[in-house]
């Protein structure tokens, strides 16, 4: 295996063991789960805080949620293509809040646009930079709108309001801590933004 390969499988185990142990993985720990020598992760990476630092970056990549997003079905309907939206970054925010976890972490990495990522669909090292936030969410953001843009006509607030609100309501739903432990699912968090909880009467109003 070439060096960068041992690389992108030892940044792979670390995630892997963050997230299935709760806290920080030892060296030893990822050099028996990724079945080579202590020794070897040193080879390809200085030191442990360096393989870390190249695991979070790798973790936070957005260019494979915009892979995901871009390939749900533009068919479908509103609903439909909303809940599969909202079920891709569901899983997306578990993972984070999982590892943000195990490593202490009280805020995500400065990522950078990752511009390169994106071209590739996934991620790609060394291509993080200290650009404005907002531009590693611009690209991603653009998939999403392209969920709505043919169903402008039918809503009550622009499309991006209301992916604004589901990916609101996907944070504190997706979060064992703030939902009390009571998770929402893809299609409850849809029909709460879409339809509201107040039962309507035949004419419109509620009761």
């Amino acid at each position: 295996m070439d060096p960068d390969d041992r690389r992108d499988a030892l940044i792979e185990v670390f995630v892997r063991l963050a997230h299935r142990e709760g806290r920080n993985p030892t060296t030893s720990e990822i050099a028996q789960e990724a079945g080579v020598a202590e020794g070897t992760i040193f080879r390809v990476f200085p030191t442990k805080e360096v393989l870390e630092q190249e695991a979070v970056q790798a973790a936070f990549c957005p260019a494979p949620v915009r892979r995901r997003i871009a390939a749900i079905d533009p068919e479908g309907s509103l609903r439909d293509r909303l809940v599969d939206f909202t079920r891709i970054m569901q899983m997306r925010f578990t993972e984070v809040f999982g590892l943000m976890g195990a490593l202490g972490l009280t805020q995500p990495p400065n990522r950078g646009p990752h511009q390169a990522c994106y071209d590739a669909g996934r991620h790609l090292r060394g291509h993080a930079d200290e650009e404005e936030h907002v531009a590693a969410h611009q690209p991603l953001l653009e998939a999403i709108h392209e969920l709505l843009v043919h169903d402008e006509d039918h809503l009550v607030v622009p499309g991006a309001d209301v992916v604004h609100r589901i990916r609101l309501l996907t944070f504190s739903g997706s979060h064992p801590g703030i939902a009390d432990g009571k998770t929402l699912t893809p299609e409850e968090i849809v029909d709460t933004v879409l339809f509201g909880l107040v039962r309507r009467t035949p004419d419109g109003g509620t009761t």
